[in-house]
């Protein structure tokens, strides 16, 4: 995952009140407000995505662990909790658990938390990366 060279751009577009459509490869993904915050909660909010991103990016990880060494991983899940931080407004902490069915052979117990700090999501959030933000505004009509 280490590829410098950019993806092809993930397309947002405005679906009306505060719904948006992000267009990611060939899916289509919702986000959208709670009710509270104007919205329909017709799906998640943007924020609520970073946690999603993160927890199955940990899922993914382990469960491709699990599965190598041939370790029962049958209902395996991972549960993200956000808090809040404010000045700027934004997730001050994740709370990450993975939750694994019994039987687990204990030596294992290590790398499994060392792989699940080892995706790509945890990374970025744990490292920081860099925003670049650019703005085209098009012709007066």
């Amino acid at each position: 995952m280490s590829d410098p060279k950019p993806r092809d751009p993930m397309v947002i577009t405005h679906d009306g009140g505060v719904q948006f459509s992000a267009q990611v490869r060939s899916h289509r993904i919702l986000v959208d407000q709670p009710e509270r915050g104007g919205g329909a909660d017709a799906g998640p909010s943007p924020i609520e995505l970073l946690g999603v991103s993160l927890g199955t990016c940990v899922a993914l990880y382990v469960q491709q662990y699990c599965h190598s060494r041939e370790i029962p991983h049958a209902g395996m899940r991972v549960e993200v909790q956000q808090r809040g931080a404010q000045n700027p407004n934004r997730i001050g902490a994740f709370t990450v658990t993975v939750v694994l069915p019994g039987g687990i052979p204990a030596e294992h117990a290590a790398m499994l938390e060392r792989v699940a700090r080892s995706c790509p999501a945890h990374n970025t959030l744990a490292h920081g990366a860099e925003v670049l933000m650019q703005f085209e505004v098009g012709a007066p009509s």
